[in-house]
């Protein structure tokens, strides 16, 4: 980049210092679907939605459970940094995610003045290895004391995820390669909190998801049929 002289001569002079220093972090609203083990063969497993939080080592708020996150570092872009977050902590490299709001509340931590570039990520748990993290019930998140102010966060992050479900296909992220229709509507009714009739479900996946030529198998119920999601079908996931 080049600049005139006068410019040049302006930059060359210019001292940061002169005014306050604000430090910028990325957090993670990292969502998962988990299915429970159920208590008789002949029930299916119920499917919650998740979201992954870390147990903080060090002060402030220590031992408070908080969303994956960290600085900025002066060599990186913000979504570098979130993909950095994301690969220590999920050990993966192409997953879902968008921004999803800034925060910066003047005392959302006592440290210093950091304004947080948070972001949603998606992902299939069945193939995410995580490490010092643990995946929780995002109903359990609602009475949970977390660090800062993430619950502020997570509470956006579930209005940008129930927002989206309807006219997005960002549900698919979360889903397994092959599902059930059944599987795929308690999700939808999980995440959106409400029951949805069958035939107007049907309606508003038609053109989602392609049937395979498989079935649930010992299922403890008469098998179903397993569909896929359109999108695994082409390279158009928004990474």
């Amino acid at each position: 980049m080049k600049f005139d002289t006068d410019e040049q001569e302006f930059l060359d002079k210019y001292d940061p210092s002169d005014y306050p220093s604000i430090a910028v972090a990325v957090d993670i609203v990292v969502f998962g679907i988990s299915k429970s083990t159920p208590k008789s063969y002949r029930r299916l497993g119920k499917q919650s939605l998740n979201i992954m939080l870390v147990k903080r080592k060090e002060y402030p708020f220590k031992d408070k459970l908080a969303l994956p996150g960290g600085f900025v570092l002066p060599e990186e872009t913000i979504d570098e940094t979130a993909k950095r977050v994301l690969k220590t902590k999920t050990e993966l490299n192409e997953i879902y995610c968008e921004q999803l709001y800034t925060f910066g509340d003047i005392n959302r931590d006592p440290r210093m003045r950091v304004i947080s570039c948070a972001y949603i990520a998606l992902v299939d748990t069945e193939k995410t290895q995580i490490k010092d993290a643990e995946w929780v019930d995002a109903d359990i998140i609602k009475n949970t004391d977390l660090a800062f102010d993430h619950a502020v966060i997570i509470m956006e992050a579930l209005k940008r995820l129930r927002g989206k479900i309807n006219y997005t296909d960002i549900v698919f992220y979360m889903m397994p390669e092959k599902f059930t229709i059944s599987q795929l509507q308690e999700i939808y009714e999980t995440i959106l909190q409400k029951k949805l009739l069958p035939a107007a479900f049907r309606r508003t996946i038609s053109g989602k998801i392609i049937q395979t030529e498989e079935f649930t198998q010992n299922a403890g119920h008469r098998p179903s049929r397993l569909y896929r999601w359109i999108g695994n079908c082409a390279d158009s996931v928004n990474k």
